[in-house]
């Protein structure tokens, strides 16, 4: 059995972050991940859609980069277009996620790939976690694995309601730079919105990429009553439609994504991080920010109540700092979100608002 101070389980952008983080700390850390990262990384379903300001603070290399961006465009399928401006790019998450993998494994952090998670318990004051592959130990567990989070189920944590779930699907999509170009422009994303006529809460993307396009779609569980003919209503938008022509599909995926904060956060030395606490924003579905965040947040609270010897404060204090730091801007986003989707007219305010202001600054100056 290897030992380690801590575990992090899942080699996502939250995960890679925490790891890294650690490292750097001088903590000994394992890296768990299910899947075979190999050279390039593993797919992941994501729009793939970055802030300048993340892919600038991390030094994402410009050569990794697929598409610049320069403006949001928000569709209302009844005909109304709002334009967001906003330096941004569009990336493949494998190129992204497997970047931030190499910056935790070059800081020190121990990579165990292709080892899923198979039981975890708490034996004294160590967690044991056994895998496809092998056992390890350590005192902290950074559970980073996803909103379906096997490490944190198996410690029969409470799950998300469905109310809190949205489900989505994404086409990748083959097609050549010129002809993205001549039917996108080169440097817009696009966002498609109609509660009666579209999707009741939730909406679709266009996301083009060097020469792919990403599509999707995103809904709450709760409110589908048949996922293959609400997609195919977005596919049939004339822009949609008009894009897609000639392009090969090239995989087609669902995947959950949290919209609510999960009821606990913190318990007995095991941290949620990422979408396996929730920390994603309720309207636009940002998630990998949060992500890193809160893996920082995880870390940097660790080592700051061992060095206080308040070991017994550390959940307290995480949530306290997560609160600080985004978690409260996300709770009033998610009770937002209600007021934004009671119907067209409010979403259509939101969206115009939206232009011109950030959505935390909608909450924070009342202004829907």
């Amino acid at each position: 059995m290897e030992k380690f101070d801590i575990i992090v389980v899942g080699a996502g952008p939250g995960g890679s972050i925490a790891a890294k983080i650690a490292a750097d700390k001088g903590y000994s850390i394992c890296l768990l991940e299910k899947e075979d990262l190999g050279k390039n990384g593993r797919y992941k379903a994501c729009g793939g859609a970055m802030a300048w300001e993340l892919i600038d603070k991390i030094k994402f290399p410009e050569e990794k980069i697929d598409r610049m961006v320069e403006k949001l465009i928000l569709h209302h399928v009844d005909g109304n277009i709002y334009s967001k401006k906003g330096k941004g790019a569009v990336i493949w998450r494998n190129k992204f996620d497997k970047f931030l993998t190499d910056m935790a494994i070059t800081s020190g952090a121990e990579l165990k790939q292709n080892e899923g998670l198979l039981e975890i318990k708490k034996i004294n004051s160590r967690y044991l976690i056994r895998t496809s592959n092998s056992k390890y130990s350590a005192k902290y567990i950074i559970a980073a694995d996803g909103v379906n989070s096997p490490t944190l189920s198996k410690l029969y944590w409470e799950k998300f309601d469905k109310k809190d779930l949205i489900l989505t699907l994404t086409q990748e999509m083959e097609l050549n730079k010129k002809k993205i170009d001549e039917r996108l422009g080169n440097d817009e994303i696009h966002l498609f919105f109609g509660i009666k006529d579209f999707i009741p809460l939730g909406y679709a993307w266009l996301f083009p990429k060097k020469d792919a396009l990403t599509v999707g779609w995103g809904n709450q569980i709760g409110k589908i009553k048949h996922t293959k003919s609400e997609f195919n209503k977005f596919l049939n938008i004339p822009l949609v439609n008009h894009t897609i022509k000639d392009a090969n599909l090239i995989r087609y995926t669902p995947h959950l994504i949290p919209v609510g904060v999960r009821p606990i956060l913190y318990k007995d030395f095991v941290f949620a991080v990422g979408d396996a606490g929730g920390m994603v924003d309720p309207i636009s579905g940002k998630g990998i920010p949060y992500a890193m965040m809160s893996a920082e947040i995880a870390i940097k609270t660790i080592n700051y109540c061992e060095k206080r010897d308040r070991e017994e404060k550390m959940g307290e204090t995480y949530i306290k700092r997560l609160d600080r730091s985004f978690l409260s801007i996300l709770k009033q986003k998610r009770n937002l979100r209600e007021k934004i989707f009671q119907n067209d007219e409010r979403l259509k305010s939101f969206l115009e608002l939206w232009e011109n202001h950030r959505s935390s600054e909608i909450i924070l100056r009342n202004l829907l």
